[in-house]
């Protein structure tokens, strides 16, 4: 069981990422979801960290977003596995060099490869216990992980984004894995098809954490109408206040009007100057009571709309535009019988004009990575021919593009030299980082975060080729991930991308590869 009470964290600036948070998990699969940057991993790292205010019962594991990212050169698969130190006994015992401690090490771990085998086996993942995990896709590293961490079946398990760089039939396989887990699960997720399996929903904003017991299809439709009902609530009392203004302009106005008339009066000596001064005295007399209630009645107002502002939750931005040249020859790129080095072996011919958009699909190890590498330049085909006319820009699934200790202001100022500093903080709190969070190193950014700075650098920078997306979707909150797929959806120049995702963006052609082992 994890119980959280009172939960704060406070940024090195001195702002409070989130305030006061409490709730509880006891049993079955809990999702916490909310807009890139409102602090879901930072969440689940105070969790893992069992701050002041965080209580667990039993063991518990972490994975985190970049668990499968950053390997170190000499882990293998049996490592990831959790299961190295028996594995590497086992193989001593075996050639006669046993440490001391070695036999009972083993004393309940002899059939650990045979174990480790049938895990493997049993996620469709035929691998080499002894395969160092650089050597994987991404996708594979991340299965890998994860089934060490799930056959360890803590009391509470924690697991930040855990279908990013997963394949659909991976992903059902984690859904699987997380309804037949005794651990209570509480996620991290922007994944879809894994929230929609989920039942239990944590929703953090602005506002603090907020329970839902309901399909993530329901929620997701009543937090929409929660926000539109938001707006117009907003826009209803801005609309009273811009009406109670003018109403007192107007009798601030009119007011005026009949003071002049009354200076007049006095003037001409026309009317006793008892009787005008006993009229001026009332109009005064009304005149305050009525300023008195229209500021009573602003103040009223003003307090109204500060509240609704205060309870509406920021909703996620990704205002980008992707500029082609729409110049120089057609066609693009030719593949004619073209063979991997790596994954599929089946061959391939493709053939891409300008103004065309290239999915590639295929299951975790089929090539994908090792297809768009080629297209580069990076890697040599096996056998088959490969022309490429024109320049690449490339964003791949890991963000390399990124300096990690580098702010987001100095990437744009040192790569962007046509935009002006108040240029870059424009667009910058246009993809949601305002303020101090500029100049933060992209290291201290979420994973959406970076994402978006990623985005809006390769937005300006001018291309004349092929724009190659590699799993851009990953860690991009629901609304983001729209926002994106409107911008390509507007896109004019040539465009090759790998995603998991059925219908994100339209494909004017799929190369379908299959997952083959690598020879």
């Amino acid at each position: 069981m994890l119980v959280v009470s009172d939960l704060s964290f406070i940024l090195p600036n001195g702002d409070a990422l989130f305030s006061h948070l409490s709730f509880s998990c006891a049993g079955g699969i809990s999702a916490i979801i909310g807009r890139n940057g409102v602090g879901k991993s930072t969440l689940l790292e105070c969790i893992a960290q069992q701050q002041l205010g965080v209580a667990i019962s039993g063991t518990y594991s972490l994975f985190r977003q970049s668990s499968s990212d950053n390997n170190s050169d000499k882990l293998r698969v049996i490592d990831a596995l959790r299961l190295g130190n028996y594995y590497d006994a086992l193989r001593r015992v075996e050639h006669g060099e046993p440490l001391d401690t070695d036999v009972d090490l083993l004393e309940q771990h002899w059939d650990v490869v045979e174990r480790a085998q049938a895990w493997l086996m049993e996620a469709n993942l035929p691998l080499e216990l002894e395969l160092p995990m650089q050597s994987l896709s991404g996708g594979q590293r991340t299965k890998v992980q994860l089934i060490g961490l799930l056959q360890q079946s803590p009391d509470v398990l924690l697991l930040d984004e855990p279908s990013n760089h997963l394949d659909k039939q991976s992903t059902q396989w984690l859904i699987r894995q997380l309804k037949e887990t005794p651990s209570t699960v509480l996620l991290v997720s922007h994944d879809v098809s894994l929230l929609n399996s989920i039942k239990k929903f944590l929703v953090l904003d602005e506002t603090g954490i907020h329970p839902f017991h309901m399909d993530f299809i329901n929620l997701r439709t009543q937090l929409e109408k929660h926000h539109h009902d938001s707006i117009k609530a907003i826009s209803q009392v801005k609309a009273q206040l811009k009406k109670e203004q003018r109403e007192q302009q107007a009798r601030e106005q009119k007011a005026q009007q009949r003071l002049r008339q009354g200076e007049a009066e006095r003037a001409s000596g026309n009317q006793s100057k008892l009787l005008l001064d006993r009229r001026k005295n009332k109009a005064q007399a009304k005149r305050g009571a009525q300023a008195r209630m229209a500021e009573q009645r602003s103040l009223a107002l003003k307090k109204d709309l500060q509240q609704q502002q205060g309870q509406q939750i920021k909703t996620s931005t990704l205002n980008l535009h992707l500029s082609s040249q729409n110049k120089g020859q057609r066609r693009v790129l030719d593949l004619i019988d073209a063979v991997l080095p790596f994954g599929d072996k089946t061959p391939l011919s493709i053939f891409l004009d300008r103004g065309e958009r290239l999915r590639i699909d295929g299951p975790n190890g089929s090539g994908k990575s090792t297809l768009i590498q080629c297209v580069q330049g990076l890697q040599t085909l096996k056998s088959g021919e490969l022309s490429r006319h024109v320049d690449t820009l490339y964003l791949d699934q890991h963000l390399s593009l990124l300096d990690q200790f580098t702010s987001p202001f100095a990437l744009l100022k040192d790569r962007a030299t046509h935009l002006d500093d108040s240029t870059i903080r424009t667009f910058l709190g246009s993809i949601g980082l305002r303020g101090d969070h500029a100049f933060l190193p992209c290291s201290a950014l979420s994973g959406g975060e970076r994402m978006k700075v990623a985005l809006l650098l390769i937005s300006q920078i001018p291309s004349e080729g092929i724009l190659i997306l590699d799993e851009t979707d990953n860690h991009l909150d629901l609304d983001s991930q729209d926002q994106l797929a409107a911008t390509l959806d507007n896109y004019q120049g040539a465009l090759i991308f790998v995603t998991h995702q059925d219908k994100w963006i339209r494909a004017d052609k799929i190369v379908a590869l299959k997952n083959k082992k690598t020879e």
